[in-house]
């Protein structure tokens, strides 16, 4: 399966990466990019890899990389990610609407 971001998802992931270069290193910020990006590839090729989350959003699941977590569903053959949340957060909050 193929995947897409949403504009939130490449927001968080943007956000991801200035916090670790800013409190870590640009090559810890690439190295957990990279970390993100198989994430995201594994999940494509086993969608149903994840955690369901129907009591916060139907259809959604969670798999967990490092301190974070990818939020996503799957339609229409592709893996639609819709955050990439800090495990701390509550995940409901963020993912209203």
């Amino acid at each position: 399966m193929k995947f897409e971001l949403s504009e939130l998802a490449l927001e968080d992931i943007d956000n991801i990466w200035t916090y670790t270069v800013l409190n870590w290193s640009i090559s810890h910020a690439e190295k957990y990019y990279k970390e993100i990006f198989d994430t995201i590839e594994l999940i494509c090729s086993n969608p149903k890899i994840g955690i369901f989350l129907n009591e916060v959003k139907a259809s959604h699941r969670k798999r967990i990389v490092g301190l974070h977590m990818i939020v996503y569903k799957v339609q229409n053959e592709i893996v639609f990610v819709d955050r990439v949340l800090h495990q701390r957060l509550d995940v409901e909050s963020q993912l209203k609407g």
